[in-house]
């Protein structure tokens, strides 16, 4: 855990400001203003995050009505569909991430939720390949935007021992919006209207997202500072806050910080985590309901086992990150969850499972439990370990374009030709869990001697250090 706060008394803390002094700030003013904080920032990125999963998964729930016979799909096309998507997904974090320090988040969220939005609406009338096709990978390019420019936001707002829950409160509407989108798929299926189910899923999900983007236009401050709600005090103390975190706290984007980023190494493995904990990610995201389908008595009920999974990882997720913050752990958690859903990938491959179906479909809860919380806490590590905003923007911009580079892996791993079980697809990703786990720790392990070394006095100038000798890197 960190030592550069000390206990000063009952109603003040100290940090460190960009000078190395220590500044008092009073308990009861900063709990109000990460109370009301909390209040404006986390139902809109919420909201966000829900229609945004809802639009980027609900291609797997289309799959289990007639999209693929209706468009005409054959072969692998589909996964097609899925791997032609991350392309843009991935390729467009870095560029959007850069423009939201530019710009602003408060800016880039809303607009792009309204683009990716609309062209979840327009999916609904394609009739053929080409035409689902062009609506992904447009869909793909903004969606690419919405987690690390996110992150990114609240980066501003909190510190970096407050970030893990926070994230985890948003990025569990994923999991809520897995459990929607499955309720909404097995009621619209059942329809018989002049629309087939999966078009009235598109426009309803997709009308949704430009609904929300909309609002969020009035709703995102651009920060504490600029913000009516807050009191002169309360922005002052904010000030402070971020300069616990940050060597700059201006708006100035600093490609110097950036090209700094690239030539230290722990960059390179926090890009290479993600790419293999993605994996995982992304094939719990568009294939548990092709997955929990062969246990339906009805294909659309496959949609309908999806919802207990998803309501549990969501609560496992927000556990496992208030305890993160508390203890301000990120790399054992994030690998001793992981590890959970690393069994659960390994027997549902191994295991026979046709005359024990029951069995099967808990393996489905276990895979879910641990598979998303490293890619809560891993982003946040990211951001905790880089002092600037510009290298932080950088640095989350490639962990996710990692990230979303996973889910090629896994669309190309689910091959049609393996169904139903998809063995190789299962071992390939536990597989790759398992590398990720022994990186984790051992990047962990780098840090704390890091730690050790700064408070020997062995070292002196880290990111950060120079200015604030107080300074140690998140664990």
């Amino acid at each position: 855990m960190a030592d550069e706060e000390k206990q000063l008394g009952t109603n003040v803390v100290a940090i460190g400001s960009d000078s190395g002094s220590q500044k008092p700030r009073d308990k009861a003013l900063e709990k109000k203003l990460i109370w009301k904080t909390d209040l404006i920032l986390m139902p809109a990125l919420a909201l966000a995050y829900l229609t945004h999963t809802l639009d980027r998964a609900n291609l797997g729930n289309a799959k289990t009505d007639t999209l693929e016979k209706d468009l005409g799909l054959v072969g692998n096309q589909f996964s097609l569909l899925l791997i032609l998507f991350y392309i843009p997904y991935a390729l467009m974090n870095v560029p959007f991430t850069l423009l939201s320090k530019r710009f602003n988040p408060a800016v880039v969220i809303p607009t792009i939720m309204t683009c990716w939005g609309i062209m979840a609406m327009c999916a609904a009338a394609t009739k053929n390949f080409g035409g689902i096709l062009a609506t992904r990978i447009l869909m793909g390019a903004v969606e690419a935007a919405f987690f690390p420019c996110a992150i990114f936001y609240c980066s501003l707002f909190y510190t970096r021992h407050e970030l893990s829950f926070r994230t985890s409160v948003f990025g569990c509407m994923g999991f809520i919006a897995g459990a929607i989108s499955g309720l909404i798929a097995w009621s619209v299926f059942q329809w018989d209207n002049a629309l087939r189910g999966w078009q009235y899923l598109f426009i309803i999900e997709g009308s949704l997202t430009v609904g929300v983007g909309l609002l969020l236009f009035l709703v995102l401050p651009h920060s504490i500072e600029k913000s009516r709600w807050f009191s002169e005090e309360e922005k002052r103390l904010s000030r402070l806050r971020r300069e616990e975190d940050s060597q700059d706290v201006d708006k100035n984007f600093r490609w110097e910080d950036a090209k700094k980023e690239t030539k230290d190494w722990t960059t390179w493995i926090f890009t290479l985590m993600p790419l293999l904990y993605g994996v995982g990610v992304a094939s719990s995201s568009n294939f548990l309901p092709t997955i929990v389908k062969r246990i339906a008595i009805t294909p659309a009920k496959a949609n309908l086992y999806t919802v207990g999974p998803n309501l549990t990882a969501a609560a496992v997720q927000l556990a496992t990150t208030w305890v993160s913050d508390k203890f301000q752990q990120r790399a054992t958690i994030a690998c001793g969850t992981l590890f959970v859903s690393f069994l659960a990938w390994i027997l549902l491959a191994v295991l026979n499972l046709v005359k024990h179906v029951e069995v099967g479909y808990f393996l489905t809860y276990l895979l879910t439990f641990g598979n998303f919380t490293p890619g809560i806490l891993v982003p946040v590590w990211v951001a905790s370990n880089t002092t600037t905003t510009t290298g932080r923007a950088f640095r989350l911009g490639l962990n996710f374009m990692a990230q979303n580079l996973a889910g090629i892996i896994s669309s190309a791993v689910f091959r049609a030709q393996d169904a139903p079980v998809y063995k190789p697809a299962l071992i390939t990703v536990a597989c790759c869990q398992a590398v990720f786990m022994v990186l984790c720790l051992g990047l962990r392990g780098h840090f704390r001697r890091l730690n050790k070394k700064l408070e020997r006095g062995e070292v002196i100038h880290v990111s950060g250090g120079k200015e604030r000798p107080e300074y140690r890197y998140a664990l």
